[in-house]
C-alpha cells in the first residue's frame, strides 16, 4: 500500500473507491488530498480501481482532482490527447507494461477508447503485446464485453495492424472463443474475415463452435459452423 497519507486510511480510501462510494471518496479527498494519488499493494491507482470496478462517478471525481495522469490511467480514461503527448516525450511507453500487468493499448481496447487505440496504434504500439499475467492481448480485450459492448471499429483497428486473430491466453481461448462465449456475431465476422481458425481448441477441447452452441448464440454457431465447412472443402 502507498504511504498516501496513513496506511489504514489509504486503505479505506481504496476500499471507498472500489464500492463506488462517492461521498466517501469526496469527504476523504476534501480531507486529505493527497490520496487522489493511493494505490493497492500491487501498485494500482485509485483512477484504474474506480474504472477496474466500474464505478464511473467515483472515477469522474479522482479525474478532477488527479495530478498528470500516467500513460496507463490517460489510456483507460480515454484521454487521447494525454496517451498521445506521453508517447510523443517518450516511444517506449506505447508497449509499456502496468504493474498489474497491462499496457496501454490493452487498457484501451477492454475500455473501448477507440481514439486512444488508433494513437497507440499510430505510433506503433505492438497489437498483439500480451498482458502480463493472463496473456490477454489487445484483441482479447477488444472482444470482452466486462467493460461495456463489443466495439467492431476497435476489433478492425487492430486486426488491419496486424493482430493475430489466433492469439491465446494462458487459459487457451482465442478471440472467437471469446466472440462465440458473448454472441458478438460481428465481432466474429471480423475475425473469420481476418483469418481466425474455427477449429482451434482450448485446452479442455473446447471449439469456438462449441462454446456458441453451449451459450445458445445460434447465429454465431451458424457462422462459425459454416466457417468450418468451408475450411474443410479447401
Amino acid at each position: 500500500m502507498q504511504r498516501t497519507g496513513r496506511p489504514k486510511v489509504a486503505a479505506q480510501f481504496l476500499d471507498a473507491v472500489r464500492k463506488g462510494d462517492r461521498a466517501a471518496v469526496d469527504r476523504m479527498l476534501d480531507t486529505d488530498p493527497s490520496l487522489v494519488s493511493a494505490r493497492d499493494e500491487r501498485g494500482t491507482s485509485a483512477v484504474l480501481l474506480a474504472h477496474y470496478h466500474g464505478k464511473p462517478e467515483v472515477a469522474a471525481a479522482l479525474l478532477s482532482r488527479a495530478p498528470a495522469l500516467d500513460v496507463f490511467e490517460a489510456a483507460t480514461a480515454g484521454d487521447a490527447r494525454r496517451v498521445a503527448a506521453l508517447v510523443e516525450e517518450d516511444r517506449s511507453r506505447a508497449d509499456a507494461v502496468a504493474r498489474d500487468g497491462y499496457t496501454p493499448l490493452g487498457l484501451a481496447a477492454f475500455f473501448k477508447r477507440r481514439d486512444v487505440v488508433k494513437v497507440l496504434l499510430e505510433r506503433g504500439a505492438r497489437p498483439s503485446l500480451p498482458s502480463r499475467d493472463q496473456g490477454f492481448t489487445p484483441l482479447h480485450s477488444a472482444v470482452a464485453t466486462d467493460a461495456g459492448p463489443s466495439e467492431h471499429e476497435i476489433i478492425r483497428l487492430l486486426l488491419e495492424a496486424g493482430a493475430d486473430p489466433n492469439a491465446k491466453s494462458r487459459e487457451g481461448g482465442t478471440p472467437l472463443h471469446t466472440a462465440a462465449f458473448t454472441g458478438d456475431l460481428e465481432g466474429a465476422e471480423l475475425l473469420l474475415a481476418y483469418g481466425a481458425d474455427p477449429n482451434a481448441s482450448d485446452p479442455k477441447g473446447h471449439t469456438p463452435l462449441d462454446i456458441a452452441r453451449d451459450r445458445r448464440n445460434i447465429e454465431v454457431a451458424a457462422l462459425v459452423h459454416r466457417a468450418v465447412t468451408d475450411r474443410g472443402r479447401t
